[in-house]
């Protein structure tokens, strides 16, 4: 079985997080509470800091995040958020009026434990947000939200 990747960034050789997405924590489980969690370790590369966290998000906070980035993309303007239930990441996409992107966000290596990582990405613009949508919808596509809340 494969697994999704989801860059927020230029790429790896630049500064970035990676969210690899390597399946269902619970693979039985189809209802909505227990069936969307995902096993998904989070790593970032921003400035000198590099940051391994073995993350757990949900399908619906990826898929809203991809929903807000296509609002930004269509709009040229506002922002579109991360936000994991479990407090793994905060990540927000800024659209500038001109089109550039600021990125900014915190990663914590344990929920509640209070060691944090925060960060911004630069040197990105509104071009930027197709690849990280295509992303996210790959994601989706390989993981779909099961049940109903």
């Amino acid at each position: 079985m494969e697994h999704a990747e989801i860059v927020i960034g230029r790429g790896r050789d630049f500064d970035h997080v990676l969210i690899r997405v390597l399946g269902r924590m619970h693979p039985g489980c189809t209802d909505f509470w227990d069936g969307n969690w995902l096993t998904s370790p989070i790593h970032a590369q921003v400035g000198g800091f590099t940051a391994e966290v073995d993350a757990g998000l949900r399908v619906e906070e990826l898929h809203d995040f991809r929903v807000a980035l296509e609002r930004v993309d269509a709009e040229v303007r506002g922002s579109a958020t991360l936000s994991s239930l479990e407090h793994w990441i905060e990540l927000t996409v800024e659209c500038r009026p001109t089109g550039s992107l600021s990125i900014s966000g915190t990663i914590a290596d344990h929920p509640g434990m209070r060691n944090t990582l925060h960060f911004e990405i630069e040197g990105l613009d509104q071009t930027d947000i197709p690849a990280l949508t295509d992303a996210l919808v790959a994601a989706e596509k390989r993981f779909p939200i099961l049940g109903r809340k």
